[in-house]
């Protein structure tokens, strides 16, 4: 029995050290440190491909002209000088109260329930121990990117219709246009705020929701301030369940998305007589175009959200 003993000793050096040859000794370093690292988790190759997509827009962001920013600034202090502050304070106070309720309302819908079902079954494709929204941040960056991007498809593709019925010229098409914007960009948020774990089921995570829309609502050229804002609440996220920030959200940059609605309108109306196929189109590619740009600066948002989680885990 002792001779066996040494003989199989005599056998495993020889395969770790034709293994050392072959595969090189750094690979068993690596497994070392993995060893001593326990489980803790770390970015892979598509984490960090995320990332740098990220930090490219962030650098186009950050390339607006900030000449631009003063000029927009001092025309809308111009043209809201007629309005008291006390007026204005209500107005802000109204809108964040009904974007709040509205946002509740489509959150609390059976078409909720429904499209959670729907992003569960998807993440079950890839990892079938998932049976809630929050467990699908255990997916990988390119599997949740997957997911998202159909649904963002979706929405971008429901926005055109949308704004395509508006632009037949129609008026209850057109009364309906703003209030049915507001709730194909709102609910698109909240799908993707699900598909990376963070569903709007608490009181932090709505108004992180809401914060998200207004932020992706500015012109491009102020974009990067409330990016940045966002950026230091989520340094300081830890899947907290109330919201400890300042809970305002609309300002008065409010007003020049109502202006843009405003003229979307009239330009329909003018020529929906005239060329019934060009408003269509106008409506159509509006609402796309600001459907892109809403699901845009939320995926980046909640793809950060997620890659940064996953780093300090």
């Amino acid at each position: 029995m002792f001779f066996v003993n040494k003989i199989m000793s005599s056998i495993n050096y020889i395969v770790l050290f034709q293994s050392l040859s072959k595969y090189g000794i750094f690979i068993y370093i690596k497994w070392f440190i993995l060893f001593v690292g326990g489980d803790k988790v770390t970015l892979t190759k598509s984490d960090y491909y995320y990332l740098e997509k990220i930090k490219t827009w962030e650098k186009e962001l950050a390339n607006h002209q900030s000449s631009n920013v003063k000029i927009y600034r001092k025309y809308m202090e111009l043209g809201l000088s007629f309005l008291p502050e006390t007026a204005k304070e209500q107005i802000y106070m109204l809108l964040d109260s009904s974007l709040f309720h509205f946002h509740s309302i489509l959150f609390n819908s059976t078409f909720q329930k429904n499209t959670a079902d729907k992003l569960i079954e998807s993440a079950r494709l890839f990892n079938e121990d998932i049976v809630q929204l929050e467990e699908m941040k255990t997916l990988t960056s390119d599997q949740l990117y997957s997911i998202a991007k159909q649904q963002i498809a979706y929405y971008r593709l429901f926005a055109f219709g949308q704004g395509a019925a508006s632009g037949s010229g129609k008026t209850s098409f057109l009364l309906s246009d703003l209030l049915a914007v507001l709730a194909i960009n709102l609910r698109s948020i909240q799908v993707i705020a699900s598909i990376y774990g963070r569903p709007a089921n608490s009181p932090y995570e709505i108004m992180t929701v809401l914060k998200v829309f207004h932020a992706a609502c500015l012109p491009k050229m102020l974009q990067k301030e409330a990016w940045h804002q966002l950026m230091a609440e989520l340094d300081n996220y830890r899947e907290e369940f109330f919201y400890k920030g300042t809970e305002e959200i609309m300002d008065e940059h409010v007003f020049s998305l109502l202006l843009k609605q405003s003229i979307k309108m009239i330009l329909i109306l003018h020529f929906s007589k005239k060329s019934p196929y060009f408003s269509i189109l106008l409506g159509g590619g509006a609402n796309y175009q600001f459907t892109k740009k809403i699901t845009d600066f939320a995926h980046k948002y909640y793809q950060k959200s997620y890659l940064d989680l996953k780093n300090s885990s």
